[in-house]
């Protein structure tokens, strides 16, 4: 086709589209054009089907005609559109499905006009904070309803305190004090709150003195430290503060950057190029941990919408609700504390790696590095993904610390069908794609050991030191300090690696503000530790973090005296 008439007829769109029609309407019929160069036969019709789709002959008349000697030519969408378009209308649909019905299925969701206590009295949301009832059914909550429904039947003083480091004090203790449930004197002389009691009469609260919180001077002084950070991010940016806190909008264009590079890489991985066998799941390991992990805090994103439901992009490190359980309510909340930290009893067979866990003869040996690998390789596709979750919502409770409500059964079926679409994403679709067995098998196994073993890495190493293990202190804040590890603070490689969790003293402190701020603060964080004399672990990188690990390890596996 000559270029020069190409160029007159995509300058003309609507006369493109004129004579599509004219053509159309004119000859349905097989049209035989002769030009001084060549002669070209096609086939025009009011519609053309191209990638699987008929499409109206107007929309492709700038690739197709040419106004002047009409010459047609076929056109062909790039391979995979069909899939694509497929999996575009499925996400539209899936997200629809959610705006409309999703309070209804994922209960947790509810916002105060979806919760009809007359109706239904387990929509009543009650919680114990600073050892008061709380009946927040009616509170419109800024962070989104989600974050109340962790601390439901809870005691929730630990993640009320943490999630709140730029609130004014007395505002907060104003909003609280009106949602005050009325107190009771009993016949004995106690205090008593109508209809509350806690899912586990072991949960508390006393594991820290909360007396005179408001007014302690380190946990005063952290908190002045954030709020100076972020303010100077908002007035450059013209946001509030607790915007500012969340990610930015360089954070943003990494995590769409580490999403496209992945999803690019999707096609080949699935028509099984060897190549890809490694980097795909290194890139879905280095996308997900880089906003999922800060999604379930409620420090990527202001909209607690996105908050919730993107971490549902990327579902294959556990179920998003299973995580609130295990992370944010067991593990954040106590971090190594006996029976109240979930992280501590994770296959107690085979792994002691604190003293509140039974020795047993099985321990000898746990730091080979073979049994390492082998633990490393299932803990998170097999123990987290999978055992740990049915035997909670078998036992109503996570690794038997974490008290566990019953799900709806219209909660419980999407809970099964998401686990369902896991295993079959992770493990089930290369049988149905190989003809070889053995390479299927393999597709079916070593993404989902590559995944578990970048995981345990990134986590085993925050927490389980000899340092940090069995560090306590009654005051909250310094626990999160002395219980946890930074690695590899002056290392670009830890920090994109890991999504930040080699700041992990900093993300204890502060978990609802993004990754991407806890560079910064880190070195105000250690003054204001040097301070008030509160110890500061740090390795250097990745080889002095595992070594410390496994030097703890190899201690926890001797017999205790």
């Amino acid at each position: 086709m000559d270029s020069s008439n190409m160029s007159s007829s995509s300058s003309s769109p609507s006369a493109s589209c004129v004579d599509d029609e004219s053509l159309a309407s004119s000859s349905t019929t097989t049209t035989t054009t002769t030009t001084t160069a060549k002669t070209t036969t096609t086939t025009i019709a009011s519609s053309h089907k191209v990638g699987g789709m008929r499409w109206p002959a107007c929309t492709l008349s700038s690739y197709m005609i040419s106004s002047h000697n009409m010459d047609i030519v076929d056109y062909h969408l790039p391979p995979y559109t069909d899939s694509c378009l497929l999996g575009l209308a499925m996400i539209v649909a899936f997200l629809w499905l959610v705006r409309r019905y999703g309070p209804y299925v994922f209960t947790e969701a509810k916002s105060p006009s979806q919760r009809d206590t007359d109706k239904n009295p387990s929509d009543r949301l009650l919680t114990r904070i600073h050892g008061r009832w709380h009946d927040l059914t009616k509170f419109d909550h800024p962070g989104g309803p989600i974050a109340l429904s962790l601390i439901h039947l809870r005691d929730g003083t630990a993640l009320f305190e943490s999630h709140h480091p730029l609130t004014d004090r007395n505002k907060l203790r104003r909003v609280l004090s009106r949602y005050e449930v009325p107190t009771t004197t009993s016949g004995d002389g106690v205090a008593e709150s109508s209809g509350c009691m806690l899912m586990d009469p072991r949960d508390d609260g006393l594991i820290y003195d909360w007396e005179g919180i408001d007014d302690d001077g380190f946990a005063s002084d952290l908190r002045r430290l954030l709020r100076d950070h972020l303010e100077s991010i908002a007035r450059d940016r013209g946001i509030t503060i607790h915007r500012a806190s969340k990610a930015t909008p360089g954070r943003w264009a990494m995590i769409l950057a580490l999403m496209t590079a992945f999803f690019v890489t999707l096609p080949r991985y699935v028509r099984g190029e060897w190549t890809f066998l490694l980097i795909t799941p290194l890139l879905a390991w280095v996308t997900a941990v880089n906003y999922w992990h800060d999604g379930l805090h409620f420090s990527l994103s202001h909209d607690w919408r996105v908050n919730a439901w993107l971490p549902y992009l990327f579902p294959y490190y556990s179920s998003p609700w299973m995580w609130y359980h295990e992370h944010v309510i067991g593990h954040h909340a106590y971090p190594n504390v006996e029976h109240r930290d979930p992280d501590l009893a994770h296959a107690p067979q085979l792994m002691r790696e604190h003293d509140s866990i039974r020795w047993r003869p099985t321990h000898v040996g746990q730091a080979r590095w073979h049994r390492v690998l082998f633990v490393w390789s299932v803990a998170l596709g097999i123990g987290l993904s999978l055992l740990n979750d049915a035997k909670a919502n078998v036992k109503l409770s996570y690794n038997n610390v974490v008290p566990y409500m019953s799900l709806s059964r219209p909660r419980y079926v999407a809970h099964v069908l998401g686990r369902l679409v896991y295993v079959s994403l992770m493990h089930v679709w290369p049988y149905l794609t190989f003809p070889s067995f053995w390479k299927a098998t393999l597709w079916a196994t070593l993404p989902g050991i590559i995944l578990s073993v970048c995981f345990m890495v990134n986590t085993q190493i925050n927490h389980l030191t000899n340092d940090c293990a069995h560090a306590s202190n009654t005051n909250f804040y310094k626990h999160q300090v002395m219980t946890a590890q930074n690695f590899g603070n002056d290392s670009w490689f830890c920090y994109y690696f890991s999504g930040g969790l080699n700041y992990q003293i900093e993300h204890h402190l502060f978990p609802t503000v993004n990754h991407c701020h806890l560079p910064t603060l880190s070195r105000g964080v250690r003054m204001i530790c040097e301070k008030h004399g509160v110890p500061y672990h740090v390795a250097s990188g990745y080889r002095d973090a595992i070594g410390r690990h496994v030097a703890h390890t190899l201690e926890m596996e001797k017999r205790p005296a």
